[in-house]
Formats: structure tokens, sequence, C-alpha cells
């Protein structure tokens, strides 16, 4: 991943995906915002209990810095599902201003429109963003322990062949910053809802020295789920940025002890020039 030093905050954005001029994409940081303490400071979740006014505040400082109007950021609410909401012209800047309007019941978006910017927010889970170059098709998931075995990465690859024609051949595919390996230990209800979902958990689910205790690789398990739906290993970057690791710069949960911001990850297809 690359640092890009905006304005007032500072993003990241992925080799492979910098590759296309037509996509903006990005994953923000904690740096540039007006919150406080666990949400210091450009906390973009309005779910996670702090000041809605702030968290309006940090999304369009994030937008300004971006140069993308705030309208066009477009969420869902997310619940560690593997659900993949298509997203239409009607839909561009839902849960934009409020989480009420934001798509229900939905950790995936999907669209094939211009100028829609879908966004995803985490603080451990894994951001997942797609993009077709054939079809200009994109997605922004959110791969959570759940989400990665109720495996919301193959369900999107699938949705991407059906609705817009992709081949996953075609796709390139970025994984965020997210809690990694190094860090993210679990316990048995995890590790038996991993073996039934994947079978074998070989370099998935690690025991460690504490009975009852496991590292979930998640960075490796959506590795899995996306090199098995057909997307070419070398399409595929991973981030392998610990946000617990780094927990100064990317929101933690886990860092932070259960109370903590959210950093976004997003992507947009610019409008297509009329020659």
């Amino acid at each position: 991943m690359i640092p890009v030093e905006l304005n007032d905050t500072t993003v990241f954005t992925f080799e492979n995906l910098s590759r296309f001029p037509e996509i903006t994409h990005f994953v923000s940081t904690r740096k540039g915002g007006v919150s406080e303490k666990n949400f210091s400071s450009l906390n973009t979740g309005f779910h996670v209990g702090d000041d809605n006014f702030r968290v309006s505040q940090n999304r369009r400082i994030l937008a300004d810095s971006l140069g993308i109007a705030l309208d066009k950021f477009t969420f869902a609410n997310q619940c560690h599902s593997a659900n993949v909401a298509l997203v239409d012209g009607a839909g561009k800047g839902r849960g934009a201003f409020d989480k009420t309007d934001a798509f229900p019941n939905t950790d995936g978006l999907m669209t094939s429109v211009s100028e829609i910017c879908l966004g995803v927010q985490v603080a451990d889970c894994v951001p997942i963003l797609l993009y077709d170059p054939k079809n200009r098709v994109i997605a922004a998931l959110h791969a959570g322990w759940k989400g990665t075995i109720r495996k919301i990465a193959s369900e999107a690859v699938s949705k991407m062949l059906r609705h817009y024609g992709s081949r996953a051949e075609n796709i390139y595919a970025g994984l965020g910053p997210s809690n990694g390996p190094c860090c993210y230990e679990v316990g048995e209800d995890v590790c038996r809802e991993a073996v039934k979902a994947f079978g074998s958990v070989k370099d998935i689910v690690i025991p460690v020295r504490e009975k009852g205790k496991y590292i979930f690789d998640q960075w490796k398990a959506n590795f899995m789920l996306l090199t098995d739906a057909g997307i070419k290993p070398d399409h595929i970057e991973v981030s392998k940025i610990c946000t617990q690791c780094r927990s100064e710069q990317f929101f933690s949960n886990r860092a932070l002890e259960g109370v903590s911001g959210r950093f976004m990850a997003g992507i947009m297809l610019k409008k297509v020039r009329q020659h």
C-alpha cells in the first residue's frame, strides 16, 4: 500500500488498483479529524458512540481532501453478514449524512454506476475493494471473522459474474489494514465455525500455547476465498498492515478495548468523459 498525504489527512492506496486512472480508491486513517479520545480523530462511524456532528465533520474533511462530494459517499449498516447489495443511481449517497438510510443488513456494496463512492467502515475487520476493469464494476466489502466464514468475498465475486458478466480472472482485489495473524487471537467458537466453513483450516486457524486459543489468519482466509473464486493470485494485494499493531494510525477495536472509531475504505468509478 502507498501512503498519500492530502490537505488535511493521510490515506493509503493499493498499488494494484492505482494502475487504473478511471477509479478513485482509498483507505482512510485516524489523522486529521475533530473527534476525541478513542474516536480521535478522523472517526467516520455514526454507530460507535461518537458525537454525530463530529462524525459529519470528519466525513466532510475526508470527502473534501479526496475531492469527492460527500453526497456521493454510500454506506451500509453492517451486520457481519455475507449480504452484498447492488447500488444503482438512486442508491447514491445513502448513509452519507445519517446512518438510518444506509443500506440495511448489508456488508458489501457493488455498482457499475459512475460517481458513487462505495464505503465500508472497519476497526480490525478486513476491508476488501474489488474492481473489474473490463466491465467497470466495483465493490467494497466488510469482512470480519463472521463475514469471512460466511464467505462474503466469494459471494461478491459470484455476484459480479452473475449480474455484470464479469470474469473472475479480470478482477483485481485489495485487502486493507485489519487485525493480522500477529495479533488476532480467537477462541474455540471461531475455530469450530471455521472448520465448518472451510473444512481444512491449515494455516488459517493456528493453535497458540494457551489451551482453547487460536490465531485466525483472516488475510489468508480471504485470499483463499478470492483465489478459489477464480481471481488470479497476482491480482490480489494484501496490505499486511495490522491495525492492532498500528492502532495509533488506524482504529483498532481490540487495542481500544471495544470502544473505537472506524476508518473507511472506499472506491468510486470516475465519470466517463464524452469525446
